[in-house]
């Protein structure tokens, strides 16, 4: 759906990217302008939220310390490298010899799909804030409310709402 959305003008952002400086700043500033500026999350609190979502939970960080990690501040860890390589669809072997962090051993994504959501994530850039909210609504649509008792091997869990977890089949 989202590739198939025509190209329409966009309201230009109410707030401007963040830039953190390479230079004072290293590779935690690559990072988070990878993060932040590549995908057009602007928001700190959003870059935190599609980090923790695309990592299943795995890197879970505040919005301080994506802008700590920005500001060289918070230093790489592996696991970080290896959530931020999720989030930005690429190889946490080669992130990881660029910033020249050692991972403890070659590892990729755990969901296999988490590739397909950091494309699909970079695709939906171009969209406007009214095309975006209809993607959402028709994912939404999608959803079914999970069975009382359904495990996390049978059962996709998107949202939880009033009581009730709604979201997909694995099958």
């Amino acid at each position: 759906m989202v590739d198939q959305l025509p190209h329409e003008l966009r309201d230009p952002s109410s707030l401007p990217p963040r830039i953190y400086d390479q230079h004072e700043s290293g590779f935690g500033a690559m990072l988070a302008n990878l993060l932040c500026g590549n995908r057009n999350l602007h928001s700190l609190t959003a870059a935190a939220k599609t980090l923790a979502l695309l990592t299943d939970g795995r890197v879970y960080l505040a919005a301080s310390t994506i802008s700590g990690i920005g500001r060289g501040r918070v230093p790489p860890t592996p696991d970080l490298v290896t959530g931020f390589a999720t989030a930005l669809g690429v190889s946490a072997g080669d992130l990881a010899a660029i910033i020249g962090v050692e991972l403890p051993e070659p590892s990729g994504p755990d969901d296999p799909l988490a590739d397909e959501m950091a494309e699909l994530l970079s695709n939906c850039r171009r969209l406007t804030a009214a095309q975006a909210e209809r993607v959402c609504n028709e994912a939404k649509s999608m959803l079914v409310a999970v069975p009382d008792g359904a495990t996390g091997e049978d059962w996709n869990r998107v949202y939880h709402q009033h009581g009730r977890w709604w979201g997909t089949s694995r099958r």
